[in-house]
């Protein structure tokens, strides 16, 4: 940066003098030997510093540049996975409608071609009754028979086709989320990879910054030196004029000094003769002073005496006040009572709630037993009508093998050969068990959901006490916002309890094999072998792998159930 010089055009005078005064040395500095060549060092050597500054700025100029090219190389890796991402996803929705439009014109097709047919055998329902000869009466009736065979099996083979298509839905998710993870992944790992970049570019600027500068520094301590040269020699210069010119100096001061001497003796009896005058003068205004003062004291008591009157209007004012205070306290008093006693009610009410709410937790708690009760006995009385309507379907069952029996016989003439009763029975109480199990299944999943995890969780190990612990302390966001509610108002302990049931409810956790299988993603072998629990910023991710296996497990129950519905339509 340049310094301030002092201008002659400026409006502060001591500035001014100072300008006049530096262009007057400059002038007598000027007719010296040499002192032009000294300038247009002086001059030069500012030029080369000012370019030294200038290159340093460059050089951190430049450096900022290819940083920043660095992070918009970055920026646009980031960009291209997600470009990537979305290209991906309208594709497949894409393809998606397009397949969804192919099995609405496949349902649409299917319904015509069904409505079609299903109108040509009602048409011929009725010239079946016409029949007459029990040879074309048979050939009509398989007629029949094919023609709704044929609506059935285009039905199933529809029917089919959506299983496959849902089939596929459930292996493209599953594609998805591994394709999502891949992408995650390499996203982070292109992030490391961005990350070092810059780490090391940013290294090698700063070296390169650093070096520069260290070159810099060398250039000024080199041309510096060169310029304190040059100046000590131009002092040495001057402290030689100025002695000789001190010398002439001190000559011509003691002539002066001796005419000085002569004219102040002059001086000193014309200013003796002056300030006698003076003190004449003095004395006089002295004697004016001393009237006024008494004049003033005179003023000061009489406004004393008006602040003495004053002083006792202000006691009065005082005492009056005091009493006024005395009225505001007693009013504070009472109002603090009254206080008290509105905090003590309500405190009392806000206890009355507390052993309210309490209440009407035990009866939901009891509510919840009673519907256990009743859901049970319900699931006896759908057995009792399961069995009642288990009679009546064996009793149709015969009416209608009578009545097979009666057109094979009579009518077709035909041999007619009796259903396998142990094959019907065993299909009745198949059926029996199946319904049965799904009832068994259903009331023990209810009760299971609140009784086994408070079971399960009333003696535990150590190690799954340390994991539920750091659920509660990791996994806060699994809490549902009511139950967070409710814990703010509950104990520490009892808080604890409600907050684990609400996660393992969240995580589809019911039973001590999920709870062990929860545990081995929250604990890893030291270097001992012993079990160690990780660490809590890998709670999360912990929690995220047992999803993801848990969600493939489902996945595959799924697959299975689908794989195994035609096998058991066709038996």
């Amino acid at each position: 940066m340049d310094s301030h010089e002092p201008s002659v055009d400026s409006k502060d005078r001591e500035e001014r003098i100072r300008a006049r005064r530096l262009r007057i040395t400059e002038k007598i500095q000027a007719k010296e030997s040499g002192e032009a060549g000294t300038s247009v060092n002086v001059q030069k050597k500012k030029e080369t510093d000012r370019k030294e500054v200038v290159k340093g700025k460059e050089q951190i100029a430049e450096s900022r540049r290819k940083l920043r090219l660095l992070l918009e190389e970055g920026d646009e890796d980031v960009t291209k996975v997600r470009v990537e991402g979305d290209d991906r996803e309208n594709q497949r929705r894409i393809n998606e409608e397009a397949k969804r439009l192919d099995r609405r014109q496949k349902l649409l097709f299917e319904a015509e071609s069904s409505a079609r047919r299903n109108a040509a055998i009602a048409m011929k329902w009725a010239s079946l009754f016409e029949k007459e000869i029990p040879l074309e009466l048979l050939n009509d009736m398989e007629a029949q028979r094919e023609a709704c065979l044929k609506v059935i099996s285009q039905k199933d083979q529809l029917v089919k086709e959506f299983q496959l298509v849902l089939r596929g839905k459930d292996e493209e998710y599953v594609k998805s989320l591994k394709r999502w993870a891949e992408d995650i992944d390499g996203l982070l790992g292109a992030m490391t990879d961005q990350f070092r970049q810059q780490q090391k570019q940013y290294e090698v600027e700063t070296e390169e910054i650093e070096a520069m500068f260290r070159q810099e520094r060398k250039e000024l301590i080199t041309a510096n030196r060169t310029e304190m040269e040059l100046l000590m020699e131009k002092r040495r210069n001057m402290e030689q004029a100025h002695m000789e010119e001190r010398q002439n100096r001190i000559e011509q001061n003691q002539e002066q000094l001796q005419r000085n001497r002569l004219k102040d003796s002059e001086e000193y009896t014309n200013l003796k003769i002056k300030l006698e005058t003076e003190i004449q003068k003095l004395e006089q205004q002295l004697e004016v002073m001393r009237a006024t003062y008494q004049l003033n004291t005179e003023k000061l008591e009489y406004n004393f005496r008006v602040l003495s009157e004053r002083d006792v209007e202000n006691s009065n004012t005082i005492n009056q006040q005091k009493r006024k205070l005395a009225r505001l306290q007693d009013n504070l008093s009472s109002l603090m009572a009254k206080y008290s006693k509105t905090d003590k009610q309500y405190k009392q009410e806000n206890m009355d709630l507390t052993e309210e709410y309490r209440r009407i937790t035990e009866q939901f708690q009891d509510l919840q037993g009673k519907y256990r009760h009743f859901q049970a006995s319900d699931a006896r009385k759908f057995d009792e009508i399961w069995g009642m309507k288990e009679s009546e379907v064996k009793d149709l069952l015969g009416k209608v093998l009578q009545a097979d029996k009666i057109i094979h016989e009579q009518q077709l003439g035909l041999y007619w050969y009796p259903p396998n009763e142990e094959q019907v029975n065993a299909a009745f109480k198949e059926a029996r068990e199946r319904a049965k199990s799904m009832g068994k299944k259903k009331a023990a999943e209810h009760a299971a959901q609140g009784d086994s995890l408070q079971a399960l969780l009333a003696d535990v190990r150590p190690e799954v006490r340390r994991m539920l612990s750091l659920l509660c302390d990791e996994a806060g966001f699994l809490v549902e916002a009511k139950v967070r509610k409710m814990l703010e108002d509950l104990p520490r302990g009892e808080g604890d309890k409600i907050r684990v049931d609400s996660i393992l409810k969240a995580l589809a956790i019911s039973n001590e094999q999920d709870i062990d299988r929860l545990q081995r993603f929250f604990f890893s072998d030291d270097e001992q072998g012993e079990p160690e629990l990780i660490l809590p910023d890998q709670a999360c991710l912990a929690i995220k792998q047992f999803l993801k296996e848990q969600m493939v497990q489902g996945n595959q129950v799924a697959t299975s159930f689908h794989a195994g519905t035609p096998e058991e339509e066709g038996g």
